[in-house]
């Protein structure tokens, strides 16, 4: 694949029915989910995915019509870059989705890394990142539990459907970043779209599901036994970031959150950017708002709101052109992508750390 030098790639959307799916991917980003021919209610898009059954398929250019997992097969350094690492089944690292949410999702926890292998689960855990592109009125995210709360306590209010005092609540708007390592119960208030990147994991262990029913009139299967194995109990809940600013060169950018699985940035975008990558890791970068021109080595497209693009990781730079404002997900270096940043830039360290999830 290195000979076809392809710079960059993009992929056609995958759309997934949820129960709790609503209709801003059509509204919002104009996503034609009718061409699809998916069943609605379409709650998920995602963008850049490497998953049994959902593997993103290459839309344009030389690669189009392969698969990013054929790709990977073919040549994974040339996609990842230095850093990055395949999952335990050959896959890309991360996956990137929207989630629209026009009714709350079901209480529930991912596992870490070690409780999946624990429970000897296909997957790897699945720590995540939130980020709100729209929130309705009054919409909500919820992540952790009070740090009171044991086990004993958890059992009874999921028997007495009262789950949701135990749960933080924060506003969700427009902007907001919230990590969510793995063992972190949480939920999706009703009303919110957001940007996901997550481990390429798909296990999902569901505690409380406000008493929905499946297409068939049945209640959606709870996981409790698992839920209990995974939650970490007694941690801090986790919080909505602090967005820590650097020069990046004409542009603001600023580091959302980080973890030893990849690195979340926002560039606010108005005029030409270089962005040297050292080769160390791909890029994922997603529009948010604003018309972007992006360009690896001689390979050029334009990305609207809502679209995405993956910067191969044998690229040492890209540049953006125009005015908006987009978000760069990637496997970090911690040392000199971050800290040697934001310490240049004034930040503390105690502040730098206060973007993660305690792993550096």
């Amino acid at each position: 694949m290195n000979s076809l030098n392809p710079g960059l790639l993009r992929f056609h959307d995958t759309f997934e029915k949820r129960i709790w799916g609503g209709q801003k991917l059509r509204t919002l980003f104009n996503k034609d989910i009718a061409r699809a021919r998916v069943a609605e209610p379409i709650g998920e898009d995602w963008l850049v995915a490497d998953r049994p059954g959902a593997e993103s398929v290459v839309s344009d250019g030389p690669l189009a019509g392969l698969t990013l997992h054929t790709l990977i097969e073919r040549d994974p350094g040339a996609v990842l870059g230095q850093l990055p690492r395949l999952t335990a089944q050959g896959r890309f690292p991360l996956l990137l989705k929207l989630i629209d949410a026009s009714e709350m999702l079901s209480v529930q926890v991912h596992p870490d890394d070690d409780c999946a292998r624990r429970l000897g689960e296909p997957d790897s855990g699945k720590t995540e990142m939130w980020y709100v592109l729209h929130a309705d009125k009054r919409a909500e995210l919820i992540c952790g539990l009070q740090p009171d709360v044991t086990p004993q306590t958890l059992r009874k209010a999921v028997a007495d459907g009262t789950v949701e005092r135990l749960l933080p609540r924060y506003a969700a708007t427009e902007g907001l970043s919230l990590l969510v390592p793995a063992g972190a119960v949480h939920t999706i208030g009703a009303g919110v779209m957001l940007a996901e990147i997550q481990q390429n994991s798909d296990l999902t262990y569901r505690l409380y599901d406000w008493n929905r029913v499946d297409d068939d009139g049945k209640p959606r299967q709870l996981h409790l036994d698992k839920a209990f194995d995974a939650i970490r109990f007694g941690a801090t809940p986790p919080k909505p970031s602090h967005p820590l600013t650097y020069d990046c060169g004409g542009a603001r950018c600023s580091v959302l959150s980080v973890c030893r699985y990849f690195a979340a940035e926002l560039i606010e975008l108005n005029g030409p950017l270089r962005r040297n990558t050292g080769r160390r890791s791909f890029h994922i970068l997603l529009v948010k708002n604003g018309d972007i021109q992006l360009s690896v080595d001689g390979h050029e497209t334009s990305l609207k709101p809502g679209e995405a693009a993956l910067v191969c990781g044998t690229a040492a730079r890209f540049d953006l052109t125009g005015a908006g404002a987009l978000l760069d997900y990637y496997v970090p270096d911690i040392a000199t992508d971050i800290m040697g940043k934001l310490q240049t830039a004034g930040h503390a360290i105690d502040e730098i750390k206060s973007l993660g999830d305690g792993t550096f």
